[in-house]
């Protein structure tokens, strides 16, 4: 994947998980908003990575679940929301 398809996915990211709000998504829910944000064939690993890596910027994070916590829900976080509204995207 190219830096500039990279980045692309990363916004679509922050758009979808800021849409989504406090509930979150989990990776099955994300899969489908991403193919419709152009990333139809995205690996699992590779969507995994970049959700790590908006973790590591502080733009979003793992929630805790007590009941199945095996199903990984992400949501944004407050400076993910603060990203998302300076560059237009939620």
């Amino acid at each position: 994947m190219t830096p500039e398809l990279r980045e692309q996915l990363r916004l679509a990211l922050i758009g979808i998980l800021a849409s989504a709000g406090a509930i979150g998504m989990a990776r099955p829910s994300l899969k489908p908003a991403i193919a419709v944000a152009g990333f139809r064939d995205l690996p699992a690993a590779d969507l995994d990575n970049e959700l790590d890596y908006l973790a590591g910027k502080g733009l979003a994070e793992r929630m805790s679940k007590t009941l199945s916590p095996e199903i990984v829900r992400w949501k944004i976080t407050a400076a993910g929301r603060d990203y998302a509204a300076e560059e237009g995207l939620a």
